[in-house]
């Protein structure tokens, strides 16, 4: 457990919040339209908050990490994942309003079209998915190790 995980043991907190926050308004601070995904993110971004949650509660089961304040390598690798597809879904995602798809950051800055940048987050939502699943997975990991290398306790 490297300095880097100390910034993930915080980071982990605010990034939730940061990063919908991001796939939702942020291609719009950019200069990209906001359309219908804006408005029904707001609905659907509850179940993703908590979904991405559940790993950073779980991380304080793991005894060594909570008592450091430092998160494991695996968990490490999984969060930077996550963040990073987090912030490349925000580029691809493509809107869609009432006149059909208004684009991407991604179609705005290379003058493709909405079909084009569709092609591009079915794969990083996919990729999303996978880094939350082994998030998770690397976190219940820490769980069990750190049980099994606990000092028993006297009775």
């Amino acid at each position: 457990m490297k300095l880097s995980g100390r910034f993930v043991f915080v980071f982990q907190w605010i990034a939730p919040v940061v990063l919908i926050g991001w796939v939702l308004f942020g291609r719009g601070l950019l200069g990209a339209p906001l359309g219908w995904l804006a408005a029904i993110g707001l609905f659907l971004s509850p179940i993703a908050l908590l979904a991405m949650y559940i790993p950073p509660v779980l991380v304080l089961f793991d005894r060594e990490a909570r008592m450091s304040a430092r998160t494991r390598q695996g968990y490490e690798i999984a969060s930077y994942t996550l963040w990073g597809v987090l912030v490349v879904m925000g580029i691809v995602i493509v809107d869609g309003g009432d006149a059909g798809p208004v684009g991407s950051l991604l179609t705005m800055w290379t003058g493709m079209d909405a079909g084009g940048g569709e092609v591009f987050l079915v794969p990083v939502m996919l990729l999303a998915v996978v880094a939350l699943a082994a998030q998770l997975v690397m976190a219940v990991v820490g769980i069990v190790v750190a049980r099994k290398t606990a000092p028993v306790a006297a009775r």
